[in-house]
């Protein structure tokens, strides 16, 4: 069977696909190379089902799927030795919890092994490219099949998921505190002029820079929950799928009614549950740059009857999704100081904020907040408790 021979490759890279997408809600300083890996290997499964649905066969076809399945199981190893990487530290760390606070600022600076496992996804990167140009003269074409290609993308979003609620330590939030009021402010004053459709601000940033935390103070404020009837929070992630992200806010809404099937009887049960009510409505993480998916998702919205002074919030590394989306100024989200880094690596080390710290340590701590660059989630990673992972 056409199958047979591109069983193994299917699998393996649908392993390797799973594992960048749960890695790179994880990883700093080459989100962007697994992203690119997980990305590249969706297209390679979609000419792995052309391969066992066409009629081309023959030995140059096998060659492809065997040059796949190699380059697969060497994104698998690079994965594994990153994994085995972050374990090995969080032992070693957490057999120095119960040592001086100086442990936590000398420990081995990790940056030359992420540099080197960088290297090798950017390789295999290079190497899927090459081969995605082969296929065509092998008669290999990405052919996805909408049901296979949705649920399958579907899959690996969820496994990097965000959701509304802070994590163990992030309502410290340092160096934002302005930026949520004005935001908050900026999304009451649009509710209170009752526009007659959804006014909506794009938060945009490079990843690292905070954007979900953002978000999420804004959405957990006291004054949004006086000015808003009701609060969603979606993460749309990849792909932008119009009916998906109406029945998660569906779900999210009324959990009983996640099994609606069918756009139109979701649009229904959405005008049920939000007509006269006032939204505010989070997309976390948005990338599509496809005006007509927009239109189609807000038609659905702007139907629902008597939601005037509703707001939506768009988080985006992409100023093109926000030139699309927005009605409201976009807001400016910097970089931190250095110092505000060090306030942040200063709460992960030490339990006790108040305690004291050795001319040495403030030294040592200081220059690594240096090298965080102005990012709270790479101030964030360099440091390991035993509730997160040090990365």
């Amino acid at each position: 069977m056409a199958e047979f021979f591109t069983f193994g490759a299917k699998e393996i890279v649908k392993k390797v696909a799973s594992l960048a997408a749960q890695e790179i809600s994880l990883v700093w300083g080459f989100q962007g190379e697994l992203t690119t890996l997980r990305e590249s290997l969706s297209v390679t499964e979609a000419m792995l089902r052309d391969a066992e649905q066409s009629q081309v066969r023959g030995e140059a076809v096998e060659m492809w799927v065997q040059k796949l399945e190699d380059i697969a199981h060497d994104a698998d190893d690079v994965l594994d030795d990153y994994g085995y990487e972050l374990l090995r530290r969080k032992v070693e760390l957490q057999n120095q919890m119960n040592k001086k606070a100086l442990n936590f600022f000398s420990l081995h600076n990790p940056v030359a092994f992420r540099l080197k496992i960088a290297h090798k996804i950017k390789k295999i990167n290079a190497s899927l490219a090459n081969l995605r140009n082969e296929a065509a003269s092998v008669g290999l074409f990405a052919r996805p099949t909408f049901i296979d290609a949705t649920s399958r993308d579907v899959g690996l979003v969820l496994d990097r998921e965000t959701v509304s609620g802070f994590h163990l330590d992030e309502k410290y939030i340092v160096g934002r505190e302005e930026l949520v009021s004005d935001i908050v402010t900026a999304l009451i004053n649009s509710s209170n002029n009752r526009e007659t459709h959804p006014c909506v601000m794009a938060i945009v940033g490079m990843a690292g820079l905070g954007k979900t935390t953002l978000a999420k103070a804004i959405y957990h404020e006291n004054e949004i929950d006086s000015y808003f009837n009701t609060k969603i929070w979606i993460c749309v992630s990849t792909p932008f799928d119009v009916k998906t992200i109406l029945s998660g806010i569906l779900e999210y809404l009324e959990p009983a009614k996640a099994g609606v099937k069918g756009k139109a009887a979701i649009c229904e049960n959405l005008q049920e549950d939000l007509k006269g009510k006032q939204y505010l409505l989070i997309l976390d993480d948005v990338w599509n740059e496809d005006g007509k998916k927009w239109e189609d998702l807000m038609s659905c919205l702007l139907n629902i009857k008597d939601t005037q002074g509703s707001s939506i919030l768009v988080t985006t590394r992409s100023a093109s999704v926000a030139s699309i989306v927005q009605t409201l100024p976009m807001p400016d989200l910097r970089k931190l100081k250095d110092d505000e880094c060090w306030l942040i690596l200063k709460n992960k080390a030490l339990s006790d904020r108040s305690a004291p710290l050795s001319e040495d340590q403030e030294r040592i701590g200081r220059d690594i907040a240096k090298k965080c660059g102005g990012l709270p989630f790479m101030a964030k990673a360099y440091l390991w408790n035993k509730y997160e992972s040090y990365i």
